[in-house]
């Protein structure tokens, strides 16, 4: 028998699917799947990086969100501008009205800021964005019309005059440690003598060298040039425009108490750069763009004035006094001690010179051991007796007192032997001793302990067991006001920022306010006198000017919700 092997019988309308074409087939199918796959993922990549290039989130500013786009335009703007002033301060250094000095202190602060230019543009950014918002609520509009008069303005270069000052500062009343009517008046009278001189003929250098304490004295008062709105004090500047080329103002008393008399000799016109539009458009701004950017900035103007406006009205007013400690680097072994220096022949610089036997030594200690027995009777005298008599440099500002010291102090030995002598305790006051210096009456203030806030709360203490305001603000206090029994006067909202004015107006009137500790300042303590409805004072809109929309602004943007995607990085405030 035979056998055969039984043939294969293919199966019809299946050739090849098994076959090898069935698998190469397959694998170029899944080939191609992969490649158009991988294309589409590129393509959506490529997609998703263009949107988010130009329509990513830069920051949001409570939920409004600030794209790439947005940021790369305020870039190109602030650049423009730090050029555009870059070129404005050549020109003008190359024309003399420019020192070299101030030209190149202007160039590195442009530079320096250049450098922070990607933070400084998002942070305008967001500005913009969240006072457009408060905008709306304060009823503050532009117009049109008011960014093309802002246009004009930034493509001007304003009158500038070559101006000159005679200064004379009034002397502090060292009871107070401010000037009060009878140095005033002996300042005018100065200025007075001055002026008369100049209209009488002598010469202006000579009348600055002599008369004038500003700091341009030895450069017979010159100011340089300036526009009229240069920031120097503002009457000064209004008189000296006013009147004519080489002619001396009136005495005119500034908003610092200072008495100025001015004079300009030399004048440039006002002119505007006609090429301002066209070096928009060599930088690629568009037009739409800078006018957004100068929109912004009038808002910001424009919430700035209204609430300067509101300020100024009458409202009501907190009298109050303080207690201020300026706060130190820790020191456990630290003392802080007050004193009163009687130095021979009222020169400590030279005591050291004198021989031991100078009569001017033994002069010095009777006048010591004077005072010492005025103050034994009336320790409550120390600081007025330290303003009146001590021949230490800065004893008639701050009543004597002096910083920390601890044992590794560079000071004169004998004053280290006596301040570091066990045992010592706050308000005693030591006999007086001989330093190389002169003689000293000290009298303990505090040891450094847990530091100043903790002795803030342990005077406070005091102060609600019956101890005196006053007495303690003079004899605790370390900012001018302490001569004074710490009065600073009437408060309004404003005025101080809100981290102080809430606890001010938070106090009932005659109580005393939290101790409050302010960062990069020092701890308060506030004692409310009194209350009434007042018309903010020149002083008071002055400082409402400077400083009370940078207040306000820092409060609202606080408490806004701000998120800042800057790189890799991501914060939220």
């Amino acid at each position: 028998m035979t056998l055969r092997a039984k043939p294969v019988v293919k199966g019809s309308g299946r050739s090849g699917w098994n076959s090898d074409d069935r698998r190469t087939f397959v694998t170029n199918l899944a080939f191609i799947v992969a490649i158009v796959v991988s294309v589409l993922i590129l393509i959506g990549y490529a997609g998703f990086s263009w949107y988010d290039d130009h329509f990513g989130t830069a920051a949001t500013v409570d939920g409004t969100t600030i794209t790439k786009d947005q940021l790369r335009t305020r870039y190109a703007i602030e650049d423009f501008r730090i050029k555009y002033t870059e070129s404005r301060i050549r020109t003008l250094q190359a024309a003399g009205r420019l020192s070299e000095a101030s030209a190149t202190s202007q160039l590195q602060f442009l530079e320096q800021r250049r450098q922070s230019l990607a933070s400084i543009a998002l942070e305008r950014l967001i500005d913009i964005t969240l006072q457009a918002k408060l905008a709306v609520e304060e009823g503050v509009t532009v117009s049109e019309a008011d960014i093309d008069a802002q246009l004009l303005v930034e493509a001007t270069t304003d009158e500038q005059r070559h101006i000159w000052v005679i200064q004379v500062t009034p002397e502090n009343d060292p009871a107070t440690g401010k000037p009060g009517d009878a140095q005033k008046a002996a300042a005018k009278a100065k200025a007075d003598k001055a002026l008369a001189d100049l209209k009488a003929g002598k010469a202006w250098d000579v009348v600055a060298k002599s008369v004038s304490d500003s700091a341009t004295a030895a450069q017979d008062g010159d100011l340089s040039w300036l526009p009229k709105d240069s920031g120097y004090d503002e009457a000064f500047m209004t008189a000296v425009f006013a009147a004519p080329l080489n002619t001396p103002t009136a005495v005119i008393e500034g908003a610092d108490g200072v008495y100025r008399i001015g004079q300009a000799t030399e004048l440039a016109e006002k002119s505007v750069d006609e090429t301002y539009q066209s070096r928009l458009d060599e930088a690629s701004i568009k037009t739409a763009d800078y006018r957004a950017a100068v929109r912004g900035d009038l808002i910001r103007r424009g919430l700035d004035e209204k609430l300067v406006a509101d300020l100024s009205k009458p409202s009501l007013q907190r009298h109050v006094e303080q207690i201020f400690l300026t706060v130190s680097t820790p020191q456990p072994d630290g003392i802080k001690v007050r004193h009163i220096l009687v130095s021979p022949k009222d020169d400590p610089a030279g005591a050291a010179k004198l021989a031991a036997d100078d009569p001017a030594w033994k002069a010095a200690a009777d006048e010591a051991r004077t005072l010492y027995a005025q103050l034994v009777a009336d320790p409550t005298k120390f600081d007025q007796l330290a303003r009146e008599h001590s021949d230490e440099s800065q004893a008639k500002t701050t009543g004597g007192k002096l910083p920390y010291y601890d044992p590794t102090s560079p000071i004169d030995t004998a004053f280290a032997k006596a301040i570091f002598a066990p045992g010592l305790q706050p308000g005693q006051l030591l006999a007086p001793f001989k330093s190389a210096f002169g003689w000293h009456i000290v009298q303990v203030m505090r040891p450094y302990g847990d530091g100043e806030e903790a002795w803030m709360k342990t005077l406070r203490t005091q102060l609600q067991a019956g101890a005196n305001f006053e007495q303690m603000a003079r004899d605790q206090g370390e900012g001018p006001e302490a001569a004074s029994g710490g009065d600073v006067g009437w408060v309004a909202k404003g005025e101080l920022g809100p981290d102080k004015e809430s606890k001010i107006f938070a106090t009932p009137i005659g109580g005393l306010s939290d101790v409050t500790a302010i960062a990069n300042e020092g701890v308060y303590l506030w004692k409310v006198v009194g209350e009434e409805m007042r018309t903010p004072t020149a002083e008071q809109i002055a400082t409402f000017k400077n400083s009370a929309f940078t207040n306000w602004y820092a409060a609202k943007k606080k408490d806004a919700k701000i998120t800042r995607n800057t790189g890799t990085t991501s914060t939220t405030q």
